[in-house]
């Protein structure tokens, strides 16, 4: 671990009164939630057969479609406030997989058919078309690559919907059998076979919207599957699929929703502020990891866990007006602020756990975390038991093992005290040496943060010690450990000091490091060890922390809040860094 000198004969106390600024710019951006998100709801194995909505509080939905700048476009409405949207293929109302909507796997009385007879031309709007089709039983209007038709019912056999032309044709009315197409969306009153409106872009791509329809000024809110809602809806069939869903709208309603989905609104506020900013910033670096499915962002671990407005509460929201625009800053740009429940006692640098080049990536460096154990994290420990079998065909399967494994050691740890290298051993006394990212990963531990469990092993080696000490500063002030303390770079950056600081006085180098926070449970029982022979031809790992270990811990960012950190500083510690402000 690189030692830091920080010169304090200047900066006497002076920092240590600087703690709020942060380094923050002076004002937020003007509209910050002008931006628009989109939010993949369900989509790849996840897409929908059909899926209901129901308008809380507003009377009724606007259907229509999002252009390329993700404005959308009103096609029509329903005074309806619970609705269904379906593939235009036969679908079936009722429960599947503990779902209650529209699916093509079962059977019921309530189905909506995939025929349709079309009356004659086309119409100028909405209203047009829906009083031609109001004529008849079981008619709607339709936007059909671009142009609006008037339809009447729906049947799930070709024959049943030819036996009702011919009842129409009998009444001098002419229409066309139109069938399903792979890119139909039909939007239908819940519970029946009503259809409102059918979609179809002709695999244009754009898809169907549909927004709730605002009354009395009140932001809209939308009830689907559980979870309320801001902002509009996506439908599209990509590849003539089931229904890709996805959620627009505006970027900080979105933020509101991470920040009471990713931590608890009970939690202090300047944590809140922290997971506000990390998800901000998280969320403006992703790039295009989603856009084979057409949206930004999906909602659940793989990016960030997103629920709506279902848990959003005063406290979270105002955590996120408070930090409105502001992100992680490093080098000038956005900062991929990684996080995750908890480290176990300290954070690892992304090379280290995922292989990244670490100078892409200078803020996210492993560091002793001494603020966890303060907080009860009932996640925290854990243990994992392997047979040797699962350990070679999981792991070592491309190193050739012919014999059962029958010990394993950590044999290297990090400059912070996480493992670096395991090494097995088999019964011919063969060792195979993986490192530490492997088996994270390979084995699906939940922690970077672990060891051993079991008789047979050894005590885990200490992780790198802090430095403890007092400095007295012009004579007057005693400092004990860096608690508190930050430095005031060449740039005029405000910097956590961090655990492993060393200061010169006139009487030469002395260690101010924070006293190490003993953690009762690192070895409980002595159950977490550095190394262990098989019992009974298995291996137990244990651990502690939940994740991945690289940024900032969310218990460890409630920790350091009800200690009186400010979250500027949370982030600063966890972003070895990096500055809090706006681009």
């Amino acid at each position: 671990m690189k030692r830091k000198f920080v010169q304090i004969a200047a900066l006497c106390l002076c920092a240590a009164l600087l703690l709020a600024s942060g380094g923050t710019a002076s004002a937020a951006p003007a509209n910050s939630n002008d931006r628009i998100i989109r939010v993949g709801l369900h989509y790849g194995t996840g897409a929908m057969e059909g899926l209901n909505f129901e308008n809380i509080k507003g009377s009724g939905f606007r259907f229509g479609y999002y252009d390329g700048a993700n404005q959308f476009v009103e096609l029509g409405s329903t005074g309806q406030t619970a609705i269904s949207v379906v593939e235009t293929v036969n679908v079936y109302y009722g429960t599947y997989n503990e779902y209650r909507s529209y699916h093509t796997t079962i059977t019921s009385s309530v189905a909506v058919g995939e025929y349709h007879l079309e009356l004659p031309g086309t119409y100028g709007s909405f209203a047009q078309a829906q009083a031609a089709a109001s004529q008849y039983p079981g008619g709607f209007a339709a936007y059909i690559g671009g142009a609006y038709y008037a339809r009447v019912g729906n049947y799930t056999t070709r024959d049943g919907a030819v036996a009702a032309q011919s009842a129409l044709a009998a009444q001098g009315v002419s229409t066309q059998l139109r069938g399903t197409s792979e890119y139909g969306v039909s939007v239908v009153i819940t519970g029946t076979n009503t259809i409102l409106f059918q979609y179809d872009d002709l695999g244009q791509g754009t898809g169907l919207g549909v927004e709730p329809i605002q009354t009395g000024g009140e932001k809209c809110t939308t009830l689907s599957k559980g979870y309320v809602y801001n902002g509009g809806f996506r439908f599209q069939r990509i590849g003539g699929g089931k229904l890709t869903v996805v959620n627009l709208l505006g970027f900080e309603d979105y933020i509101k929703g991470v920040v009471a989905a990713e931590m608890s609104t009970s939690w202090p506020i300047e944590a809140l502020k922290a997971q506000a900013v990390a998800a901000r910033s998280y969320a403006l670096t992703l790039g295009a990891k989603h856009g084979k499915h057409n949206f930004d962002i999906c909602d659940d671990v793989d990016c960030q866990r997103y629920t709506g407005q279902t848990s959003a509460g005063t406290n979270s929201n105002t955590a996120v007006d408070q930090t409105v625009g502001q992100v992680a800053l490093s080098g000038g740009k956005i900062a991929q602020t990684f996080y995750y429940s908890s480290n176990g006692g300290a954070s690892e640098s992304v090379s280290n756990v995922w292989g990244s080049n670490q100078s892409l990536y200078p803020y996210l460096v492993g560091v002793t975390d001494p603020y966890e154990a303060y907080v009860t994290n009932l996640n925290n420990n854990w243990t994992r038991t392997f047979t040797s079998s699962q350990i070679i065909s999981r792991l070592l399967s491309g190193n050739h093992v012919t014999a059962p494994i029958v010990s394993a050691a950590v044999s290297a740890y990090t400059d912070v005290g996480n493992p670096r290298m395991i090494t097995f051993t088999d019964s011919a006394g063969k060792n195979f040496s993986v490192s530490s990212a492997r088996v994270f990963s390979s084995l699906g531990l939940p922690s970077f943060r672990f060891g051993f469990a079991g008789s047979g092993g050894t005590s885990q080696p200490t992780p790198p010690t802090t430095p403890s000490g007092s400095v007295s500063i012009n004579g007057s002030t005693t400092v004990n450990g860096t608690s508190g303390l930050y430095a005031i770079d060449g740039n005029g950056n405000l910097n956590v000091l961090g655990s492993d600081v060393y200061v010169i006085t006139d009487s030469g180098v002395s260690q101010l490091g924070q006293n190490q926070v003993q953690d009762p449970d690192q070895n409980a029982g002595g159950q977490w060890s550095g190394s262990m022979t098989a019992v009974n031809g298995s291996l137990t790992f244990s651990g502690k922390g939940w994740g991945h270990n690289i940024g900032m811990s969310q218990f460890g960012a409630r920790a350091m809040a009800e200690q009186g950190f400010t979250y500027q500083q949370i982030l600063q510690f966890y972003y070895t860094g990096i500055t809090v402000g706006y681009t």
